[in-house]
């Protein structure tokens, strides 16, 4: 089975040029853990995960104030904490395939692209496990009825 099948197709997507405050509003609204990077072409050029987000904070969290924080989320842009170049793959490549890869680079999610490198999807490891979990609850239910 490949990629096509489980990956999320609406994704909410930045620019290099948004802000961390921005970025901070896209995780806590749309609760996703990674925001893929995008030019103006809609091609990928870079991903951006809470963790990235949170370690840009560190050095201000513990001793600013709060309107210091803020102050410097609304400065610093995406491109000063997204990670790029990005490991992305096509929506052919098979599940075992992504699952193999996210473990050997020790990601925790994948873009998919297109030919052009514009994104049309992305999985995490949360959606392959999803699916191996479901394939294994159809193969115990249908031994159970033959049995």
């Amino acid at each position: 089975m490949s990629l096509a099948a489980i990956m999320t197709k609406k994704v909410r997507v930045t620019t290099e040029d948004a802000t961390l405050a921005s970025l901070r509003t896209l995780f806590t609204d749309a609760r996703f853990q990674h925001v893929p990077v995008i030019d103006s072409m809609h091609r990928l050029v870079g991903i951006v995960s809470v963790k990235d987000y949170f370690k840009a904070l560190s050095p201000v969290m513990d001793s600013a104030s709060e309107h210091t924080i803020e102050l410097y989320i609304q400065s610093r842009k995406v491109r000063q904490v997204m990670t790029s170049p990005v490991i992305s793959v096509s929506q052919d490549l098979g599940i075992l395939q992504a699952a193999a890869l996210l473990v050997e680079r020790n990601i925790s999610c994948l873009p998919v692209v297109d030919q052009q490198q514009r994104l049309i999807g992305i999985v995490s490891w949360k959606d392959i496990m999803r699916r191996i979990v479901q394939s294994q609850q159809k193969r115990l239910q249908q031994t159970e009825e033959e049995e």
